[in-house]
């Protein structure tokens, strides 16, 4: 079985990790771009993407039979495309549970502890002990996309002694939430109670503008939304009036509609805004937890047995 690894990352490690077994069994090509590729593309049986992938790529990959992407959302490959070929694919769900989850917390204690001001005070050599902290201690957090993230995210989220609400499609509940709640019932009332309001929705058809203008109005003044799923789950023009306005408190954005933000949007400079360039998910471990789901799903494919992550391809994750 022939792989083709085209990610622009360094999979050093992933080939380090490599059994020995699976080593004996296939031919690993490993190249940072599709150019590099080159003839292998048309021999290749599986192909490792990072969640790009230009169309013409995939022409030319006529015996493709399942891709694996390093990456958990899968909004920006080829779906239809893959339907139709009948390809497997599988995703890196679950690769970001530990540093999306520690990143969401350092947010909201960098804004409760006013880890800005204190830093511009710093760099002013301003000694100015007069603050007024807030504390997570009490506080709601409502989680929109109660999954495998979401529920490390209500883990830690407990032991600050928080409320945990969280919103999924079945209202099933995991066992870190107080909460789980469905539907547009259910959101109103998430977003009616919540101090925090963290956004772990993949980017599909139905949930891009998920969060409209009149969500926004049920929140709290006093409230701080959290978006770390796709820039497209809110409108962003709507947000920004929304914090200019004071119908919410704050924001910390890592994901945006357009990326890189560009320079003229008012986001930059909004004191009460909290942005990021889409690295939530980012982590040294990163490529070593790929690789654990990626050489899982290799032995699978061998061996005839049940493969993780596979994706919906009509869903969109």
């Amino acid at each position: 079985m022939n792989i083709v690894a085209i990610t622009g990352m360094d999979l050093t490690s992933m080939q380090k990790q490599m059994p020995q077994d699976l080593k004996e069994r296939c031919q690993f090509h490993w190249f940072k771009s599709s150019r590099e590729a080159g003839e292998y593309i048309a021999d290749a049986d599986v192909m490792i993407t990072a969640g790009l992938m230009n169309p013409d790529i995939l022409k030319k990959a006529d015996k493709l039979k399942w891709m694996q992407t390093i990456s958990a959302g899968v909004d920006k490959l080829p779906l239809q495309e893959l339907a139709r070929r009948n390809v497997i694919l599988t995703n890196a769900r679950g690769v970001h549970t530990i540093q999306m989850s520690e990143f969401t917390l350092s947010l909201m204690l960098q804004w409760v502890r006013k880890a800005n001001l204190l830093h511009e005070r710093q760099q002013s050599k301003v000694w100015n002990n007069q603050v007024s902290f807030g504390e997570l201690y009490g506080k709601t957090i409502g989680i929109i996309g109660a999954g495998a993230i979401g529920e490390a995210v209500a883990r830690k989220a407990k032991a600050f002694d928080m409320t945990v609400i969280g919103l999924n499609r079945s209202g099933s509940q995991g066992p870190a939430f107080d909460s789980t709640v469905s539907g547009e019932e259910g959101l109103t009332s998430l977003l009616s109670q919540s101090d925090f309001v963290v956004l772990l929705l993949p980017s599909t058809a139905k949930t891009r503008g998920f969060l409209t203008k009149e969500h926004l109005r049920l929140m709290k003044p006093s409230a701080f939304l959290i978006n770390l799923a796709r820039g497209d789950v809110i409108d962003e023009e709507d947000l920004i009036h929304a914090l200019q306005e004071g119908k919410l408190a704050g924001a910390a954005l890592d994901v945006f509609e357009q990326e890189p933000l560009p320079l003229t949007s008012p986001l930059w400079s909004m004191d009460n805004v909290i942005l990021t360039p889409h690295i939530a998910g980012a982590s040294v471990h990163y490529t070593e937890r790929v690789s654990t789901i990626f050489y899982h799903n290799l032995r699978a494919i061998l061996d005839g047995t049940e493969m993780m992550n596979v994706v919906d391809l009509t869903e969109g994750y």
